[in-house]
């Protein structure tokens, strides 16, 4: 790097602190400079810093097919509108999850269309499953579909959880299907044993793993349990929950700061939210919040923490898909969130900042030849701008 006055490894650590929307803009610096910042060694580095720092976070908001996020970092003042790459499907847009760098995003079935995303970079890869089986009498089934990640394989999994019930709640067949990203398979890899619970929220990634709420009869109003399918083993198991009064509450399940985290909602009375400190260790589940105040429990159907502020003493939780509220830790207090763009109601999804590739593709592109089109007009426009540029440090 012959135009780069330092070592490159130096330099790889400096970038790795920068935003994402700083990157892009030094891609044009020179060819080198672009070759180090497309490095996978950049890419994961940069991945890495954010998720330690908690940094380059951004609150992406769907609502059908529409698609905007606000940066919660940067001195953004208003949402920014994005394109959604599965705009044209016939079906409504679902965001499934994000994790390490990529959002996931996908049709409601039968259409099955599934996008793996970066909302920054602006590039995605686009797939479409086959449709679950259909049973004689039975139907499709029940279909839910969650989004994680396998750090030891690096890669990306679609997991679709597909349960038959006959007419007296019992299960006929239920079995969970894998799609990896890595290798464009879609199979079937185990049995799924127990009975869903709360089938509207179930897309809870955290340590590794796909979580549901679930129990181990049809009619177990109360006897709820936390089933966790490993991403990288393929390995399904029960974990400990919190010791919380189960009569008349309502349970969520989510993430907090990649902790599992548990939503306990008495209607009316008050909210608990539970968080687990050390993954798998009961005696680690921790009672964050617990509140009675009127603006979060006042017709109040859906609550669920979304992240951590920077300086950690704030905790955003949406409220009934249409509010967001900052609770303050220590001083219990709550205040409202209202950015200019943000839609009327929405679905949330935090998504980290990052330079990760999902390969082919633009939002706003139509077809594998505007794409390649268009790749080598930006290869032409990076090459032009180096000529004029270089790095002073």
């Amino acid at each position: 790097m012959s135009d780069v006055p330092m070592p490159p490894d130096v330099l790889a650590q400096i970038l790795s602190w920068l935003p994402v929307s700083s990157l892009l803009r030094f891609r044009s610096v020179s060819k080198s400079f672009r070759a180090l910042i497309d490095s996978d060694y950049v890419i994961k580095l940069h991945v890495n810093h954010s998720v330690q720092t908690n940094t380059n976070l951004n609150l992406l908001f769907g609502g059908d097919r529409t698609l905007c996020y606000l940066s919660l970092h940067e001195s953004s003042k208003a949402v920014t509108k994005i394109d959604n790459p599965l705009y044209f499907a016939i079906f409504e847009t679902v965001i499934l999850g994000s994790c390490n760098g990529v959002v996931c995003l996908c049709t409601t079935e039968p259409d099955n269309e599934i996008a793996f995303w970066n909302p920054l970079v602006r590039k995605f890869k686009k797939i479409r499953l086959a449709p679950a089986k259909c049973i004689e009498g039975l139907g499709r089934g029940i279909c839910i579909k969650g989004f994680g990640y396998d750090h030891v394989n690096d890669d990306h999994k679609v997991v679709r959880l597909v349960q038959y019930c006959s007419l007296y709640n019992d299960i006929v067949h239920s079995t969970i299907e894998v799609f990896s990203s890595k290798t464009d398979a879609w199979r079937e890899v185990r049995d799924f044993p127990y009975y869903l619970c709360y089938r509207r929220n179930f897309n809870t990634f955290a340590v590794g793993a796909l979580h549901w709420l679930v129990s181990l009869k049809p009619e177990a109003k109360f006897d709820f349990r936390i089933a966790a399918f490993d991403l990288t083993t393929e390995e399904l198991c029960l974990l400990p929950q919190p010791d919380f009064a189960n009569e008349m509450v309502r349970l969520n399940l989510c993430v907090l700061g990649g902790c599992l985290s548990m939503v306990c909602n008495y209607p009316r009375k008050h909210v608990d939210i539970w968080v687990m400190k050390s993954y798998g260790v009961k005696d680690s589940w921790t009672k964050l919040i617990s509140t009675a105040d009127v603006k979060l429990i006042k017709e109040s159907d859906f609550l669920r923490p979304i992240v951590y502020s920077r300086s950690g003493e704030e905790v955003l939780l949406e409220k009934n898909f249409e509010r967001l509220y900052w609770y303050h830790l220590e001083n219990k207090t709550v205040k409202r969130l209202k950015v200019p763009g943000m839609p009327r109601l929405f679905v949330t999804e935090t998504f980290t900042g990052s330079l990760v590739q999902v390969n082919i593709g633009s939002a706003s592109g139509s077809g594998t030849k505007k794409e390649k089109t268009e790749d080598k007009n930006d290869r032409k426009r990076d090459d032009f701008l180096s000529k004029g540029f270089r790095l002073v440090l």
